[in-house]
């Protein structure tokens, strides 16, 4: 047997069971697609059988051979298309064009006496090497769009087209000069064999080779999957899910509808991030959810009329559905969608029931890990309800142990001498210890409103320059000289008692955080439509790992001593509160020993006059100053 004849027989070999193995295909599971792909190769095999029969009777040609051989050969390009149309869908006039032309062909091979000339014998293999080009072409932009199995699958029927396209280029020329016959005979063998083994990889891959194509996208989707419950959030969580189970299966898109037990609604995501909410018997994916067991569905517009629409508006032309539980407790649905039944295969249904029984492995580890944080969340919430209660009653019992102390003083005082005048400096004590206690309950009223947004009241015309100055005469003393610094008045539209309490607990905390004593500066200047004021302390400083929770509620640095440096850790979420409440920000930079700076932004308002740029400088300062003043520098700490 000559090489050119076991080439022949093993190309007959690979075409014969192509065609065995997708008509069992199109018997079991009645399709158009698997009918087109099972009408095509029963063409090449027809072909193979009349090439055969001719060499059986000697190299002559039958009439009914003849015929048979060329409507075979012109009814390839047809069913070609109608492959792809299955695969991608094709434009109306080019289907119909070529029914045309396949109709006109066969009316021809019965109408055209024979012999067939030349020329008439070249037109459908001419027919079929340009729309064999254009299969070629759509299967590779197919393969572009898709991943994993199908895109390999895609990419070898384009081979295949493209291989049997040549194998007709190469029999033109045997037609055109026969003396090209004996050296083109062993390429175009070899040509056919590698066609037929790559139409063999795309339309009849068996399953050992389909599972080492989804292997890479199936690893990668459960190596990933470990990870899957700790992503920020359940949506984070969804699109992982949906991608692995594309990418997985081959298919372009993957929906994970999770059920909401209040609502009783399985809840999907849309591409623009938008929620919509079906009923748990609703869409193909609700029925898998309802019976709990995966559903194969290669027309969803027939398997489910009522929501055909959706379907065809979404281009949604086959899904495969996998319930997503845990044990009886019910979690959702898996749907992996594909514009064609043909990219799916019967084993595909286990594969999507191996991705749903992964995903709720991920849904409720992710439930796991919520419950934990819960549970943590209240655990904080307890510890900071008992540092605060412990805080609280330590601050509110020193003034309160020295307002009875003193009253209790002045009224044996009284008892005992009553002709004895008032002692000012007891009275003077509890006046004090009084506004103390009055401040500490303000804070906590104040905390309670900045809770529910309720911390602003009436909006006037402040001047922030002038409402330093005024918060710097109060303040200021000889050991803690307070400058201000501002190169005109800055004017805008806001709460002046509220501004007042920033800036008296910006620079109390200042103060108070300087032990030490040093200047406290406070720069004042615009931008645009934007006020910026900056508070800057010499004191002890923030360390870095504090500077995140710097304005959480009951926080306090961590190189703080409570009993030397007394509060709740309320001022700061405060000042936070009532910048955040007039649209601005505050935040802060500092070295520890060195100091801290914080930073306010408020909006102006745009009704207000811009600030005269021109105007001189101006600097003020209240309370001796033992020294140089430094410019604003790194700052205090927390409240």
């Amino acid at each position: 047997m000559s090489a050119d004849d076991f080439l022949w027989l093993v190309t007959q070999a690979v075409f014969l069971a192509v065609f065995l193995d997708v008509s069992i295909e199109a018997i079991r599971r009645p399709r158009l697609a698997h009918f087109d792909i099972a009408l095509f190769f029963g063409a090449i095999v027809a072909i193979i059988a009349v090439s055969d029969a001719e060499r059986l009777l000697g190299g002559t040609t039958h009439p009914v051979l003849q015929a048979t051989s060329y409507i075979a050969v012109s009814a390839l390009p047809y069913l070609a298309l109608r492959i792809v149309d299955d695969f991608a869908p094709q434009s109306v006039w080019l289907m119909r064009v070529t029914t045309a032309v396949f109709a006109l062909l066969v009316v021809a091979a019965i109408a055209v006496p024979q012999p067939y000339p030349t020329l008439f014998q070249i037109l459908p293999v001419l027919w079929f090497i340009l729309l064999g080009g254009h299969a070629s072409l759509e299967f590779l932009r197919g393969a572009e769009r898709t991943t994993g199995v199908t895109s390999r699958r895609m990419t070898a029927a384009a081979i295949g087209s493209l291989l049997v396209a040549l194998v007709f280029a190469l029999s033109i020329l045997t037609l055109l000069i026969p003396s090209t016959a004996g050296p083109t005979g062993v390429l175009t063998r070899a040509l056919a064999l590698t066609a037929g083994i790559a139409y063999f990889l795309g339309f009849s891959p068996p399953q050992i080779l389909r599972r080492a194509w989804q292997e890479p996208e199936l690893r990668a989707f459960l190596g990933r999957a470990a990870s899957l419950p700790r992503l920020p959030d359940v949506a984070s969580i969804r699109r992982e899910i949906e991608r692995g189970a594309a990418a997985s299966t081959g298919a372009p898109n993957a929906a994970l509808g999770i059920w909401n037990p209040d609502r009783e609604r399985l809840v999907y995501a849309g591409v623009d991030g938008q929620l919509a909410e079906f009923d748990g018997s609703d869409l193909i994916g609700g029925r898998a959810f309802r019976e709990q067991r995966p559903i194969f569905s290669g027309n969803p517009s027939r398997d489910d009329p009522a929501n055909a629409e959706l379907y065809r508006s979404n281009d949604v032309g086959a899904i495969l559905a996998a319930p997503v539980s845990a044990g009886e407790r019910r979690l959702g649905v898996l749907s992996v969608y594909a514009p064609r039944a043909p990219i799916f295969a019967d084993d595909d249904l286990e594969l999507v029931r191996l991705l749903a029984d992964q995903a709720a492995v991920v849904l409720e580890s992710r439930g796991l890990i919520d419950e934990a944080s819960r549970v943590q969340a209240r655990e904080e919430a307890a510890r900071l309800k008992d540092d605060f209660l412990s805080a609280a009653a330590h601050d509110l019992r020193s003034p309160l142990t020295t307002l009875l102390l003193h009253a209790e003083m002045m009224k044996r005082t009284a008892r005992e001498h009553p002709e004895a005048p008032a002692e000012e400096r007891r009275i003077s004590t509890i006046v004090r210890e009084g506004n103390r206690l009055k401040s500490l309950v303000s804070d906590f009223l104040d905390a309670a409103r900045a809770e529910r947004g309720r911390l602003l009241g009436r909006l006037d015309r402040v001047d922030l320059v002038e409402l330093a100055n005024e918060v710097s005469q109060r303040l200021a003393t000889k050991r803690h000289p307070v400058r201000v610094q501002a190169s005109a008045a800055v004017v805008g539209r806001f709460d002046a008692d509220r501004l007042a309490q920033l800036f008296d607990n910006l620079v109390e905390n200042a103060i108070k955080y300087s032990p030490d004593g040093g200047p406290v500066t406070i720069g004042i200047g615009s931008q645009g439509h934007q006020a910026r004021v900056d508070v800057s302390d010499v004191g002890i400083g923030v360390p870095p790992e504090d500077l995140a929770h710097l304005f959480d509620r009951f926080h306090r640095g961590t190189n703080v001593d409570d009993r030397r440096f007394q509060g709740l850790g309320l001022g700061l979420y405060i000042c936070r509160a009532i910048v955040e409440d007039h649209g601005g920000r505050i935040w802060a930079e500092s070295r520890v020993g060195e100091g801290t700076t914080f930073h306010v932004e408020l909006p102006l308002n745009a009704e207000e006059p811009e600030p005269e740029t021109a105007a001189q400088p101006v600097e003020t300062a209240h309370a001796p100053s033992t020294g140089p003043i430094q410019e604003p520098a790194h700052g205090a700490a927390d409240a």
